[in-house]
């Protein structure tokens, strides 16, 4: 892709754009400032501070239009630099027409009409020569700038250095006029911003331009020093003296304006044309040299590209060597259209630095492959394009005689490389030890860093070498054809390296060891993979002998490889004793019809537990004892074979635990139970003296029946109502008997209706007195339910003992104890006991179900049986809570697991 010149980063400095860009801005700043002077109706703005001569409206809105052109250049905005320009061209071309032709068109005093009436120049408003001027000569070098193609950088900055003449021509002449002068202006048509403007925007030209690059370049030939001498005085002072003799003649009143101006025209035209025919002759003239030169190196192989590489020349050299035409190879990648490839270890195209050379061989138009040496030359020429120069020289014979001798050192280095061998020799009595290529970069060293005997033993570590030196010492002295070597040395960036080999020793007629070749080879990851492996076994062992819980490795058939210190404890066998031998020794396996047992399945299916999951299983000891344990494993794969890590705990004394703590909550529960009944004691034995008394008096009734002789028949009823109340007194003491009775937890479908009356039944002996009425409201479609008939009844007795106890102490006859139950969840049913009693104090519902916490008065209780009630309902898988109803009274409530099975 060629280069851009209107792009900053490939011609000229950052610092000259930057400066370019500031010049462009404060031109539009100037224009800008000087149209708000007309804009706000500020005389002195509009001059800046020169009254007497004003920039007129129009003037500005081209000179704004021109700033704009020329920023927008630099940004490489093409159509905003176009558009911005029409608007100068289209002013200037107008102000041109009307003074050449006479005419006036009726566009100058368009804008600000009454401001303009307050100057007293013939051409109101009208744009001048020398603005009109800088308006095509600035407009035409931003436009060349936008479309760099339209003109050369060097008639770019030449148009901006006539335009920077007349505008400081134009300067001159305001500032040395006289203050009231009306002459003068008129006729030099310009203004100090003006001025100002045409300077800047000049300069910000030059600036884009790389400055007087140009001039440099002509400068380099000593010929034309002088010729710039006189050319650039020439080009600043030129362009002053049509003005000064304008502004001389028509203060003068030699001739009149019309005349004035023109004659300041042509003047115009005339130094332009001149510094013009100068430029196009000189040009000509290095054009003529420039085509001499190219027939005379034509004829050479060599090719000009652009910094892509593209060929922009093809010498008549070039064509005859590779067989392509100038007209076949223009436009294509050099590179790619000889197939260029480096002799050297580099595979992607060959790009080398200005002023180097490389190897290359490229391949002919008939597929001939020609060595070639190739000089690279970059040139620069301002206002064109960078292009590369390569020179080329043909070196195929040479080539192929050194390519012969690689080969035979490449089958040599392929051979130590393909086996990591570095290849050496010692000669002993110089101390010299040379190596074969690449072999101490394969050992990590750079290239001559051991040279001779004592290089070598500064590497080595210090306790390497007297072993090393022994070694040597022992084949010479039993004139072992070979010997082996093993030692460390220190590489460059101070890591160690590790490397083994053999030497092949030589001797001279009388014995003497004359020098070795040798080859040996880096084994430091050999050794470091060795040290880990060994870190690792060690790790493992210390693991295996402080980890707390019995641990084993099975493979996948069963055979134990690992056994710990504390499976030694556990299983009491000795790892000697196990390993190599299948687990089956250690827990039953299962064996013919046998089902499989968890950990058997596991270790045949092979796949990891889930997080947290845990294998119960039976243990074996020595002796044949089992116990219970709980394994955690997990699963590796090693070398396609499963290895099972086993971690194994021992439960016997957890087993232990909790039957122990299930014998002492039952303890508690029967606890509870005679408490419960201590404090019903007085009420049920006033219960059992009414059947008691009853049954007494019946019997004698019907004995003084019988004394009497009265007929059988009352005597009969008579008994059968004493059996009655008999009967009546062993049912409660048989409750009571059930109730207080210690036993195991007996969980089974339980009548639900049945269990809570017969509970209720109890609760209510001797309570008739305190009016206090029972109801139910118990929903049939729940009739039963799974848990233990006994410690349920026991919830239900102490929550009922508490209402009743509240009720009693309450006033009025309105004493009521509801017992409901509803279904609360697909699997649970609610009890609810609701009292109509004062409630439970705040205070104390947050530890109403804490041990030792009652509410009743006076010692009434030991504050245990909400405690028992709750941790028998948890351990049901149900919820035991307590709270105020609003409409007052409290309400218990308890949920238990649904039983769908039995009925009552």
């Amino acid at each position: 892709m060629a280069i851009d010149p209107a792009k900053p980063s490939t011609v000229a400095a950052p610092v000259n754009r930057r400066v370019a860009v500031a010049l462009a801005a404060f031109g539009l700043a100037c224009g800008i400032a000087a149209f708000l002077g007309w804009l706000l109706d500020l005389p002195a703005l509009r001059g800046f501070g020169l009254t007497e001569y004003p920039i007129w409206p129009w003037t500005c809105v081209g000179f704004i239009g021109l700033s704009i052109g020329f920023l927008a250049s630099f940004a490489g905005r093409r159509q905003l630099t176009i558009g911005a320009l029409a608007v100068p061209f289209t002013i200037a071309a107008i102000s041109l027409f009307e003074r050449w032709s006479g005419s006036d068109l009726g566009v100058d005093t368009l804008l600000f009409p009454g401001e303009l009436n307050d100057y007293a120049f013939a051409t109101l408003g009208r744009t001048g020569v020398n603005p009109a001027a800088a308006f095509l000569v600035l407009g035409l070098a931003a436009l060349g700038q936008s479309l760099h193609d339209l003109l050369a950088k060097e008639i770019r900055s030449l148009a901006a250095t006539l335009a920077l003449g007349l505008a400081a021509a134009a300067a001159i002449v305001i500032l040395f006029s006289r203050p009231g002068n009306s002459v003068g202006v008129p006729l030099l048509a310009t203004s100090l911003p003006g001025a100002l403007i045409t300077i800047s925007l000049a300069l910000s030209a030059i600036a884009w331009n790389s400055g007087f690059g140009w001039m440099r370049d002509l400068l380099r030939d000593p010929g034309n020093r002088r010729v710039l001498r006189i050319l650039i005085p020439a080009a600043l002072i030129l362009p002053v003296l049509p003005a000064v003799l304008e502004l001389v003649l028509a203060r003068q009143l030699l001739l009149s304006a019309v005349p004035v101006q023109l004659l300041s025209m042509l003047g115009n035209v005339l130094v332009v044309g001149t510094i013009a025919y100068w430029a196009v002759t000189r040009v000509a003239r290095e054009q003529s040299v420039k085509i001499e030169l190219s027939e005379a190196i034509d004829v050479t192989t060599m090719a000009l590209t652009d910094a892509d590489g593209n060929i922009v020349h093809w010498s008549a050299g070039a064509a005859s060597l590779f067989g392509w035409s100038a007209a076949e190879a223009q436009g294509q990648n050099k590179y790619a259209l000889l197939r260029s490839r480096c002799e050297s270890a580099e595979t992607s195209l060959p790009r080398r630095p200005e002023g180097q050379t490389q190897e290359l061989v490229e391949t002919a138009r008939d597929g001939r492959e020609i060595a070639i040496i190739e000089r690279t030359h970059r040139v620069e020429i301002a206002g064109r394009a960078p292009v590369i120069v390569h020179k080329m020289t043909d070196v195929s014979d040479r080539s192929r005689a050194v390519s012969e001798l690689r080969e035979s050192e490449e089958r040599l280095a392929i051979a130590t490389a393909t086996h990591e061998v570095g290849v050496f020799e010692w000669d002993v009595a110089s101390g010299r030890i040379e190596w074969a290529p690449g072999a101490e970069e394969l050992l990590g060293l750079n290239p001559g860093t051991i040279t001779d005997f004592d290089s070598w033993r500064a590497q080595i570590q210090p306790e390497d070498v007297d072993s090393v030196i022994e070694t040597i010492e022992q084949a010479v002295a039993d004139r072992a054809p070979r010997f082996s070597f093993r030692y460390h040395f220190l590489e460059p960036n101070g890591m160690v390296r590790a490397v083994e080999g053999s030497s092949r020793a030589i001797y001279d007629s009388e014995g003497n060891l004359i020098r070795t070749v040798g080859a040996m080879l880096d084994i430091t990851d050999r050794e470091e993979r060795e040290a880990a492996l060994r870190r690792r076994e060690a790790q493992l062992r210390s693991i295996i002998e402080t980890v707390p819980e019995a641990m084993l490795a099975v493979d996948e058939e069963g055979t134990i490889r690992v056994f710990s210190a504390a499976a030694e404890a556990l299983w009491d066998h000795r790892a000697h004793e196990v390993l190599g031998h299948h687990i089956s020794m250690l827990t039953p396996y299962p064996e013919g019809d046998e089902a499989e047992t968890r950990l058997s399945a596991f270790l045949k299916a092979g796949k990891p537990l889930d997080r947290g999951e845990t294998i119960a299983a039976t243990g074996m000891t020595r002796t044949g004892a089992r116990f219970p344990m709980e394994v955690r494993a997990s699963v590796a794969q090693v070398d396609g074979h499963l290895l099972f890590t086993l971690f194994a705990r021992d439960l016997t004394e957890q087993f232990e635990a909790e039957e122990r703590l299930s014998e002492l909550n039952a303890e508690i529960a029967h606890v509870g139970r005679q408490s419960a009944m201590s404090e019903l004691a007085a009420d049920m034995a006033h219960e059992l003296n009414q059947p008691l008394a009853a049954t007494s008096n019946f019997l004698a009734a019907a004995r003084m029946l019988m004394e009497k002789g009265e007929d059988s028949e009352r005597i009969t009823e008579m008994l059968r109502m004493a059996n009655e109340q008999t009967l009546r007194a062993g049912e409660i003491i048989r409750r009571l008997r059930s109730f207080t009775m210690r036993g195991d937890v007996d969980m089974r479908v339980t009548p639900l209706g049945p269990t809570i009356r017969d509970a209720a039944d109890l609760v209510l002996i001797g309570t008739s007195q305190f009016n206090i009425r029972l109801t139910y409201d118990l929903d049939p479609e729940i009739p039963c339910v799974f848990a233990d008939r006994v410690q349920v009844q026991q919830v239900v007795v102490n929550l009922l003992r508490n209402s009743i106890d509240v009720l009693r102490q309450q006033g009025g006859n309105d004493r009521r104890i509801t017992v409901s139950s509803r279904k609360s969840s697909d699997e649970l049913v609610a009890i609810e006991i609701a009292d109509s009693g004062p409630g439970i104090p705040e205070p104390m519902l947050e530890q109403l179900f804490s041990r030792f916490t009652t509410t009743k008065s006076k010692g009434g209780g030991m504050g245990i049986g909400l405690s028992i009630s709750k941790r028998i309902i948890e351990a049901h898988g149900g919820i035991l809570s307590a709270e105020n109803r609003p409409e007052g009274g409290a309400v218990f409530r308890f949920t238990l697991p649904i039983s769908e099975q039995g009925g009552e």
